[in-house]
């Protein structure tokens, strides 16, 4: 399969968010223009919201609208929701890098 993300992704493993307060969802990817999550409950594709999370040990937030929503694995269960990045300061984009990059 060919690569074709623009930006490194590295696992997360145990790390839980929850994209606006009605949400929470299990962490499965990040890089520094989204992240990739897994949800019991679908959302729509455009729909925007506050994502807030622990990433290694520092909190972290930014703005977030839903890119794309697939069914997951039938193991997994639920859904799988990519989330881009709309709006994050400059001081949490060198968090993810320095994150992605470890």
């Amino acid at each position: 399969m060919i690569e074709r993300r623009q930006y490194p992704r590295r696992q997360v493993d145990g790390e839980f968010a929850g994209v606006q307060a009605t949400l929470s969802v299990r962490v499965l990817d990040i890089s520094v223009s989204g992240v990739l999550v897994q949800s019991t409950r679908p959302v729509q594709v455009g729909e925007r919201g506050s994502l807030r999370l622990s990433l290694g040990g520092n909190p972290f937030t930014a703005d977030v609208e839903v890119q794309r929503v697939t069914t997951a694995s039938p193991a997994a269960g639920g859904y799988r929701i990519a989330l881009a990045f709309v709006a994050v300061t400059p001081e949490h984009s060198s968090l993810i890098e320095r994150f992605v990059s470890a």
